[in-house]
């Protein structure tokens, strides 16, 4: 039996600082499918699952040869990204995968098995069923952690796949994809990425679409109070319902990857692959800003890039 008790003295309270972010799109499909024995496997559980949804799941797409049209599986993907991410001299303490909808792996504990993986085998879980706000959801509570009981490094994996073999409502992303980010104690880093500290994380559930721009403008002015020059960047499905925010330098990503695009995004600006037609110049306030409109969850991040230019 495992019994938990109350540190024994306040743990060391540390802040997230964005120290490597590796970022990937991927072809399909998943490697692991091109063994028929798991096709078959995988294809007869989705169809058990799909059919008291009256959702159709064809057994042509797990025949032979496997079709280019199946998905992909996040562990595959994730761990292509990790090896890259987390050097094995950086053990990490924390790693949480988010993602929207479902892979083609369906029986995997894929956040246990990408501990496995990762150095220092971190403690792991998995977020979904929270559309593109699971990746905020995952870092706010990466913060909570480093925080409260002063975990050093984490790392968050944002994965999305583009094909279900049945129709979906819901539009599904144009493309496999997946970022993962390094967050560390700022105390260490190799210099390929600028480091940005994690300001602050908000999250707001239930926002109607009319309500949006009106949160998101006051969000937007307390979190650049104090500082000079601001940068956002916005998931299309935010700047659809928020139409003039009031920062100096606004990159819109395009549509078709709603977990990953604003990540990819906030990576173009660190890194200095600036939108040709923005203002020259050096934010020290960066926000990454996104709207679910189907679960309607308004999510900001805010990252302190202050220092970097100093």
């Amino acid at each position: 039996m495992f019994v938990a008790r109350p540190p024994t003295k306040p743990p060391l309270r540390r802040d997230l600082h964005l120290v490597r972010a590796v970022r990937r799109s991927f072809t399909g499909p998943a490697e692991f499918l091109a063994d028929p024995p798991n096709r078959a496997r995988v294809g007869e559980y989705l169809a058990d699952m799909a059919r008291p949804y009256a959702r159709e799941v064809p057994v042509a797409l797990f025949g032979e040869p496997p079709s280019p049209a199946l998905g992909h599986s996040y562990g595959e993907m994730a761990e292509a990204l990790i090896g890259p991410a987390v050097p094995a001299d950086e053990p990490v303490d924390l790693l949480v995968l988010a993602f929207s909808i479902h892979d083609l792996r369906p029986g995997r504990q894929t956040a246990a098995y990408l501990s496995h993986l990762t150095p220092g085998a971190p403690m792991a879980f998995a977020i979904c069923d929270q559309g593109s706000a699971a990746a905020f959801t995952g870092l706010r509570i990466a913060r909570e952690y480093a925080a409260s009981a002063g975990i050093r490094r984490a790392l968050l994996v944002v994965v999305e796949q583009a094909a279900l073999p049945y129709d979906c409502p819901a539009p599904v992303p144009a493309q496999h994809r997946g970022v993962a980010m390094l967050y560390g104690d700022g105390l260490y880093g190799d210099g390929a990425m600028p480091r940005a500290r994690v300001a602050d994380v908000r999250q707001h559930p239930g926002v109607p679409p009319g309500d949006v721009a009106r949160l998101a403008a006051a969000d937007l002015a307390e979190l650049a109070a104090s500082h000079h020059d601001v940068a956002l960047v916005l998931s299309d499905a935010l700047a659809a319902v928020w139409a003039a925010p009031a920062a100096g330098r606004v990159r819109v990503m395009p549509p078709g990857q709603p977990s990953t695009e604003v990540w990819w995004g906030l990576i173009d600006e660190l890194t200095g692959d600036a939108d040709p037609v923005a203002p020259a110049g050096h934010p020290d306030l960066l926000v990454a800003a996104d709207y679910d409109p189907h679960l309607r969850y308004l999510c900001l991040t805010a990252f302190d890039t202050g220092s970097r230019w100093s």
